[in-house]
């Protein structure tokens, strides 16, 4: 519940001051990208950047800044709690590049509800980034063009997350794409009334 409340609090000022930030921005200072757009598409865009903001939140605290305001962050949580440096020097990578491996392991050893949070969570993480970009973009209409940019970004995060002592994992890229995807379904779903906002 701590850690819960610890990104909730953090992720929602954030998404309303990035949402009320950016519509600023793109009202004052991009009128002409503004013409050439549409209320609605004008919505998604600030949509989308109050996401990745909460996103990189999310994603991008590092464990040990998380911890030194009093959450548990053992083994039970998390795979790694520590730096780059102490990863190196500790000799703990943090790293599992073999399929589905993590996600047996939850399922195996940890209790449901802490199962349900940790496989769950990254697929809903990218049910937003599947909805939201093939209305913006047209270009991401494309299926295989979508995916493309959905394991690129997921890839980077990974990337990101090996320097400031998150885990890596080929489970949360898996799991990821699959958000991603039921996110781009959910859109085709409702692609007659949507299609005419990106651009």
């Amino acid at each position: 519940m701590k850690l819960f409340l610890f990104f909730f609090t953090r992720s929602l000022v954030a998404f309303l001051f990035t949402f009320i930030g950016f519509s600023q921005i793109r009202l004052h200072f991009f009128r002409d990208f503004r013409k050439k757009s549409n209320g609605q598409r004008e919505f998604f865009m600030c949509l989308l950047a109050s996401y990745l903001v909460v996103l990189a939140i999310i994603l991008f605290t590092p464990n040990s800044f998380i911890s030194s305001h009093g959450i548990d962050l053992t083994n039970d949580h998390f795979n790694f709690v520590g730096n780059f440096k102490d990863r190196i020097s500790a000799g703990n990578w943090g790293v599992n590049l073999i399929p589905f491996r993590t996600i047996k392991s939850y399922i195996k050893y940890s209790g449901f509800l802490h199962s349900l949070i940790n496989i769950l969570g990254n697929v809903l993480i990218f049910l937003p980034l599947g909805y939201i970009i093939p209305i913006i973009y047209n270009r991401y209409k494309n299926f295989t063009k979508f995916i493309y940019l959905t394991i690129s970004i997921s890839i980077f995060i990974e990337f990101i997350q090996f320097f400031i002592g998150r885990s890596v994992d080929i489970d949360d890229l898996i799991l990821n794409t699959l958000g991603g995807i039921l996110g781009y379904l959910y859109y085709k779903k409702h692609s007659k009334k949507l299609d005419k906002i990106g651009r």
